[in-house]
């Protein structure tokens, strides 16, 4: 089974990378939503998003062989952004590598190379682990998950009197719960994850157990008040 290589808006970008893949033979399929796209109803072409797919196992060797194409293909136009970029800002986008494009990591390591600053195979694959490893382990954005699990007991508990308002509501605090439960993230390495941890699963399960506590609780009383 495939799993997405590479994503982006930018066609190009994709194409060039399969043309790498199809130099180390490596197999692989691009699909998009392109021929769903209507620009009478949608302006912005971003909205056309490209995949590229490889085999799991094909992971390792195609990130080899993509980084060494860019390692010796970079050469960047007079003015180019990144040579604005401070030396600890060009670190970042190593230590970054899935929120940047092919293009952007092999010419922000070829500006600190062309600076004097060095940095080895050994060294970036290092730094590639250390960013999996807290991709698997650590939230990009703890605090949005915190807030995420609150709104998700909020709910549980007044769900049923909000819906009184607007009556979708009684289905917020399940779909909190479910997705904190259920949902998945890819990694870099093709490795899929569940996105919450173990600990903010149980949360989920907890809020999902509230919500049909309380929804019967409401309901009952609602029944009550009527007879």
């Amino acid at each position: 089974m495939k799993s997405i290589f590479r994503k982006s808006v930018d066609k190009f970008i994709i194409e060039e990378v399969a043309s790498i893949l199809d130099v180390h033979s490596i197999n692989y399929e691009i699909i998009s939503n392109e021929k769903d796209f209507n620009p009478n109803f949608i302006t912005d072409t971003n909205k056309i998003d490209y995949q590229l797919l490889i085999d799991k196992d094909d992971f390792d060797v195609a990130n080899k062989a993509i980084s060494d194409y860019y390692a010796r293909e970079t050469s960047m136009p007079e003015g180019y952004y990144l040579l604005d970029y401070s030396n600890d800002e060009l670190k970042e986008i190593l230590s970054k590598k899935d929120e940047w494009n092919e293009f952007d990591y092999g010419a922000a390591n070829k500006i600190l190379k062309d600076r004097g600053e060095n940095i080895t195979d050994e060294e970036l694959n290092s730094i590639d682990k250390s960013r999996l490893d807290f991709l698997r382990n650590e939230y990009e954005n703890p605090q949005e998950v915190k807030n995420y699990i609150i709104i998700g007991y909020i709910f549980a508990i007044v769900g049923c009197l909000l819906s009184l308002i607007w009556g979708m509501l009684i289905f917020v605090s399940y779909a909190i719960a479910v997705a904190i439960i259920k949902l998945r993230k890819q990694l870099p390495s093709g490795e899929s994850i569940y996105y919450f941890n173990g600990k903010d699963r149980k949360h989920g399960k907890r809020i999902l157990i509230l919500s049909l506590v309380f929804t019967s609780i409401w309901i009952s009383i609602f029944i009550i008040n009527e007879l």
